[in-house]
């Protein structure tokens, strides 16, 4: 698992490195990945310091379709929810591929803040950054930014908080998404560092104690610790029954 404070840069071209705790991901085409129907991965999540911590995290992606499904999140390092989970972009349930970007925190229950990427059309590929710090987290596409928060900004694990992990996420059949690079550089680190190969012996890195945990949705974790997608894609739907809104 990789440290919170060590540059990471994934190209994809040989394997998903650290994001291996993944569920129907398309790895045919070197070099990307491709979630489609419901379809996730992410770093393992299994405790407040796992994931990384402030710093720029760049993530080179398209998502195709006009309603919500496709999302790049940040999960808790410690996999319960709700919890600080960052929402680097999301599609807006208004039919026309509006994109948005979203802070969450336990208020007693799920609570957010969203702000639109004004100008930002789906189904082409973007480059898409959040910048997090003591106080404020600064989403960016194409080099502008686009949404900026200061309220309810969670503290990094170094500091007495807790990490994020890295996700991507589809629960959606009209929908996908394809990455082709993911970058991390923590705050006032180098922006030089080396690609992430993750040997199978990662998959096995949540132990007896995280497999008898409950995931980030309150449900048993499958046998094998990873999150039961099928669960969080219910969650997701059971959301915008309830609210209208689709997140996590």
């Amino acid at each position: 698992m990789a440290n919170g404070n060590d540059p990471l840069s994934i190209n994809f071209d040989n394997g998903l490195g650290t994001m291996s705790n993944a569920y129907n991901v398309d790895t045919s085409v070197p070099g990307q990945v491709t979630l489609s129907g419901i379809s996730a991965m992410m770093e393992w999540a299994t405790g407040p310091a796992s994931g990384h911590g402030y710093g720029t995290y760049t993530v080179e992606a398209k998502l195709t379709g006009s309603q919500p499904g496709p999302a790049i999140v940040f999960w808790p390092g410690d996999n319960q929810w709700p919890g600080q989970e960052m929402d680097l972009v999301e599609l807006l349930p208004n039919g026309n591929g509006q994109q948005y970007g979203t802070v969450h925190w336990n208020n007693g229950g799920d609570s957010y803040l969203g702000q639109i990427y004004s100008g930002v059309s789906s189904n082409a590929w973007h480059q898409y950054q959040m910048i997090w710090e003591p106080g404020k987290i600064t989403m960016n596409v194409d080099g502008k930014t686009l949404a900026t928060f200061t309220d309810h900004v969670p503290v990094d694990y170094a500091h007495g908080g807790m990490n994020d992990t890295i996700g991507l996420l589809n629960t959606n059949a009209n929908t996908s998404i394809t990455v082709s690079h993911v970058d991390y550089v923590p705050l006032g680190g180098s922006a030089t560092s080396t690609v992430s190969t993750v040997a199978s012996s990662v998959v096995n890195t949540a132990t007896t104690a995280t497999t008898a945990a409950v995931n980030a949705l309150g449900e048993p974790l499958l046998a094998d610790g990873s999150v039961d997608w099928y669960t969080l894609a219910a969650t997701v739907t059971a959301n915008f029954q309830a609210t209208g809104q689709w997140h996590l």
